[in-house]
């Protein structure tokens, strides 16, 4: 046994051409390795399709997401944060075509998606409110920088693009509630088009469920995985002794539509009618 652990045991310099396995199996990751492999799989994404990606952890899903639809696909991440994330991206050693498929928006904005929601600032800005009035510099803090704001003006193409194109696939992953996202970019995906959400909560995924169930889906499904990570060695294999619980619930559908639709177009040929009431009395 001694000459397996001496084997076994000394250090290996091995180096690897990024990838997001690699990623997802690393530590800088956020991400269980089983739940984005089922996200990706659920979004039923390929190359050339036009995606949107709300998340708020890192951009290891815009990438993720990107890498299916490819150079020829399009992919809108929406963030919370005052800048996106774009570290993945560069790891990933896209080419400038590929960098130029991917579009940020923030959380911000989304409000203006809808022609009933108007925000207090329109030029993007934050509120004043929130700051009253400059306050005496104290002796000994040093003087900070403020922070520059988010402006519409800088998303405006994005803008453009989620108001006027349907996308195939909306991904959504994030710390926040996502259920007022998922009522802004409801209509943003096209019919026929697959929705997926992970979050850590069921009471956020079943408001969720209910949602797209009254709006009109199929497919519907909540999945919470098991994740079991083995060790395997010559005579000591076994599992982990320390693993995680839990990775979050993921919520899965397809959109669906009143009407007949002509394949790879959002116009309907015959909309849908209610059924005509007969009156028995007056027949005869």
């Amino acid at each position: 046994s001694s000459g397996i652990n001496a084997e076994y045991g000394q250090p290996n310099v091995i180096v690897k051409k990024p990838s997001i396995r690699l990623f997802a199996t690393s530590s800088i990751s956020k991400f269980r390795p089983d739940i984005l492999a089922k996200m990706i799989n659920n979004a039923n994404l390929w190359p050339g399709s036009k995606a949107i990606v709300v998340e708020c952890k890192d951009d290891l899903l815009t990438s993720a997401v990107s890498q299916r639809t490819g150079e020829s696909g399009t992919v809108v991440q929406v963030f919370k944060q005052r800048l996106p994330h774009i570290m993945h991206c560069k790891w990933l050693d896209f080419t400038q075509k590929h960098l130029d498929s991917l579009k940020y928006y923030p959380v911000k904005f989304l409000g203006k998606l809808k022609p009933g929601n108007q925000e207090e600032n329109e030029d993007g800005t934050e509120n004043p409110d929130e700051e009253s009035g400059e306050k005496t510099q104290e002796l000994g803090k040093r003087k900070r920088d403020k922070k520059p704001s988010l402006k519409f003006e800088d998303y405006v193409q994005a803008y453009e693009l989620l108001s006027k194109t349907k996308f195939d696939s909306l991904v959504v992953s994030a710390f926040y509630d996502p259920f007022p996202v998922l009522e802004l970019l409801w209509d943003s995906l096209r019919p026929s088009g697959n929705l997926v959400i992970h979050t850590e909560y069921l009471s956020v995924v079943l408001q969720c469920a209910n949602f797209v169930h009254n709006q009109g889906c199929s497919e519907l499904s909540v999945v919470d995985q098991w994740f079991r990570e083995i060790q395997v060695l010559p005579g000591r294999t076994h599992p982990d002794m320390r693993m995680q619980t839990g990775g979050g619930f993921i919520l899965s559908c397809t959109k669906l539509c009143e009407g007949m639709y002509e394949h790879g177009s959002d116009v309907p040929i015959v909309e849908m009618q209610e059924p005509v009431k007969v009156n028995r009395d007056t027949v005869e």
